[in-house]
């Protein structure tokens, strides 16, 4: 037989149940930089929403979606061992994060690539991310 007193404690026990915590838009990013450093592609994918938009600023045409985005880094990582980015500047306002990027390591170039890349964040997924380079 059921307690009442048993059934009082079912809310509780799921109420003080850990929540999965979502990271901040700042957070999101760098967990994805980092992923991106350790070449750890499910890692890097995960920080991702399915139908992530990249592109391009102005307006080149690059991957849309996780499984487009799967083949470019994977690709990306294979050829280039060595790859590396870091951030050297940030601005966050709201969802989005600003960063100016320092990529090296990128075989057969001798210097780093600088890029903008703006990233739109929603519950610790990346909805967007936009690139500006030279």
């Amino acid at each position: 037989m059921i307690r009442p007193f048993s059934l009082l404690l079912v809310p509780a026990v799921l109420a003080a149940a850990p929540s999965p915590k979502i990271l901040s838009p700042a957070a999101t990013v760098q967990k994805q930089i980092e992923a991106f450093n350790a070449h750890d592609l499910e890692g890097f994918l995960a920080l991702f929403a399915e139908d992530v938009e990249v592109s391009g600023i102005p307006g080149t045409s690059t991957p849309t979606g996780k499984v487009q985005l799967r083949e470019l880094y994977a690709e990306r990582f294979k050829a280039n061992p060595d790859l590396h980015a870091s951030a050297e500047a940030q601005m966050v306002s709201g969802g989005f994060v600003i960063q100016k990027e320092r990529i090296k390591g990128r075989a057969g170039k001798k210097e780093a690539l600088e890029a903008v890349v703006i990233y739109q964040v929603k519950a610790g997924k990346i909805l967007r991310m936009w690139s500006l380079r030279e």
